[in-house]
């Protein structure tokens, strides 16, 4: 069966570069299809023997906004198809346009929405884009490219080949600093602030969740114990709800102050007793 992967996102959140990345793992990739173009594009390159397609789809207008789903639903029966929602905050996105002086797309094109009068600003432009693709989002993997340089990309693009699989549910737990604010992909986000410190101890301060003085620290204390319990048993309860409103994916974010102690140990806990149930992929967003 072909295989089919799907990236659509905000426009300057990577997918051009998450395309070529797709093209060196062997995938044929074809950028900005239009979604009107999906069904014979590929009816073509499954005749010709292509199996491995991934395919940058541009749904930047109202009307391609709204048919992209429907249009990969109805090929679910054909295809293997997977894909992913590439995003960016706008302070981000704002940055990555002046660097490279490119225009937003929708500051030159005046039939991409309801309005009577085009956006004047790049702020306005991408909150447009936004709203837009918002039903979009909901429909794939969101992988937040805030934080992410080429290597770092390339890394969650090749995790992510090898985690989404059709016909099974996959959970991305994350740990993320509340000094950068809550990762705008999670779906769940749990705060474990709450928890004894391991940064006040000077012989723990530069090493991190994974590290195992670190974690002999964190296992000894209760209140870490029943925090990773009580998410556990949220999760198990309700992660089949979750996966039942046509969904395949969920992503749990766990945070504390700076990312690297209290929050990596827990989703680290969290991915590994959740793994014997559901496929799971863990991200820390400050350990590399």
């Amino acid at each position: 069966m072909l295989n089919l992967f799907v990236v659509t996102g905000i426009s300057g959140s990577g997918k051009t570069s998450a395309l070529n990345m797709l093209e060196d793992l062997g995938y044929y990739c074809i950028d900005n299809l239009p979604v009107a173009l999906i069904n014979d594009a590929l009816s073509m390159l499954a005749a010709n023997g292509y199996h491995r397609i991934a395919m940058s789809v541009d749904a930047r207008d109202k009307e391609s906004s709204k048919s992209l789903i429907p249009t990969i639903d109805s090929l679910q029966n054909q295809y293997d198809i997977n894909g992913i929602f590439l995003t960016a905050s706008t302070m981000v996105l704002q940055r990555r346009y002046s660097e490279t002086r490119r225009r937003h797309p929708f500051s030159f094109q005046n039939d991409i929405t309801d309005e009577k009068e085009m956006p004047n600003t790049i702020i306005e432009c991408i909150e447009r884009e936004r709203a837009l693709m918002t039903k979009i989002q909901e429909k794939f993997l969101t992988l937040d490219t805030d934080k992410l340089n080429t290597n770092d990309l390339k890394k969650a693009i090749f995790e992510l080949i090898g985690g989404i699989k059709n016909n099974f549910s996959l959970v991305v737990v994350q740990s993320f600093s509340y000094k950068d604010g809550i990762p705008i992909d999670s779906d769940l986000v749990f705060d474990a602030r709450c928890l004894p410190n391991p940064f006040y101890d000077p012989k723990l301060r530069d090493l991190t969740g994974r590290d195992t003085k670190v974690i002999k620290y964190l296992a000894e204390k209760n209140d870490v114990h029943s925090f990773i319990e009580d998410i556990l048993l949220y999760l198990k309860n309700w992660l089949p709800n979750y996966m039942k409103k046509e969904r395949s994916y969920l992503t749990v974010s766990v945070g504390c102050t700076g990312g690297k102690h209290r929050s990596v140990y827990c989703s680290e806990e969290i991915a590994k007793k959740l793994s014997g149930n559901w496929k799971t992929l863990i991200r820390h967003r400050k350990v590399l």
